[in-house]
């Protein structure tokens, strides 16, 4: 059984994190719209700079 393009399961579970980082800041930032909250959309916005900034740093 190959690994998928190479990836180790290492660089797997990193992409995944970044994925669900992603996911996440997509949900609060809505969520924070749907309720005029200023707070949740900084959450969302530090949430999606985090899952970029993973995605650039551990790049396999």
């Amino acid at each position: 059984m190959s690994r998928p393009e190479g990836r180790t399961p290492a660089d797997l579970r990193v992409r995944r994190h970044a994925v669900a980082l992603g996911v996440s800041a997509f949900l609060v930032s809505a969520a924070g719209a749907a309720a005029d909250s200023l707070w949740l959309l900084g959450i969302g916005a530090w949430l999606l700079i985090t899952a970029i900034l993973l995605e650039l740093v551990y790049r396999p």
